[in-house]
C-alpha cells in the first residue's frame, strides 16, 4: 500500500526488539524551523545514563525519580515507583537494556541518515531509560520522544518524571532546553497513570 502512493519507497528501521514495536518509541519527526522543516527527536539512554551519573558524582544519588508515581503488576497490585538516582544507576536490569537500547536506536539512526542525507545536526537527543521485559525492551523512564503536537509549534511529550535538582526536573530542562533553538515549545502531558505504568506513552491516545 504504502509502495503504491508513488510518493517515495517506504524506509524500514527494525524495531522487532522493542516490547510494543512502534517506531516513535525510538524516534519522531518533528516539525522545527530548520531548512528541511523537520528535525528527528531520537531516544538517548547513554545520555540519561550520563545525566545521573552526573548528579551521583555531585552528591545528589539520593535524589528521587518517579516521586509520588505508582507501577502496576499484572494483578493490577501497585508499587511505588519511587526510586533514587544511584538505585536506577545500580539497577543491572534498566542498565543493561539501556545499553542494548542505545546499539539498537544508533542503527536506526544510522540508516535515516544513509538515506535521507539526515546530518548529526539534525538530530535531538534526549534522555530516556529502558528496561526489559518478556524478552522485549520498552522504555523504563515515560519515552518523551513519544509526543503529540498541539500546534505546529507546540509538541507535547509524557512528563518524564526525571529527578528534581535545584527545583527544576533535570529530564524536563534538557528537553527544553534541547527544542528551544528549533522554535519549539514544549507542553507537558501527565501520562504515567493512562499509558506509561500500562507500556504506553502520549501518541496512545492520538483521538
Amino acid at each position: 500500500m504504502m509502495r503504491a502512493q508513488s510518493v517515495q519507497p517506504p524506509l524500514y528501521i527494525d524495531t522487532s526488539w522493542l516490547d510494543v514495536g512502534h517506531v516513535d518509541e525510538t524516534i519522531s519527526f518533528v516539525k522545527a524551523s530548520s531548512p528541511r522543516g523537520w528535525i528527528v527527536l531520537a531516544a538517548d539512554p547513554t545520555l540519561a545514563k550520563q545525566m545521573l551519573q552526573d548528579q551521583s558524582i555531585a552528591g545528589q544519588g539520593s535524589t528521587v525519580m518517579f516521586a509520588g508515581k505508582t507501577w502496576y503488576d499484572n494483578n493490577n497490585n501497585p508499587t511505588p515507583a519511587d526510586i533514587t538516582i544511584d538505585q536506577v544507576l545500580a539497577d543491572t536490569d534498566v542498565m543493561t537494556s539501556s545499553a542494548q537500547a542505545a546499539a539498537a536506536i544508533d542503527g536506526q539512526l544510522t540508516i535515516l541518515k544513509q538515506e535521507t542525507g539526515l546530518t548529526d545536526a539534525e538530530i535531538v537527543h534526549v534522555p530516556v531509560l529502558f528496561e526489559s521485559t518478556q524478552g522485549y525492551l520498552e522504555a523504563y523512564t515515560p519515552g518523551t520522544v513519544n509526543g503529540l503536537y498541539y500546534a505546529d509549534d507546540t509538541f507535547a511529550p509524557p512528563d518524564p518524571h526525571g529527578p528534581v535538582i535545584g527545583g527544576v526536573d533535570i529530564f524536563k530542562d534538557q528537553f527544553d532546553k534541547a527544542m528551544a533553538p528549533l522554535g519549539i515549545k514544549v507542553a507537558w502531558v501527565e501520562d504515567w497513570d493512562l499509558y506509561h505504568a500500562l507500556t504506553g506513552e502520549v501518541t496512545c491516545g492520538r483521538p
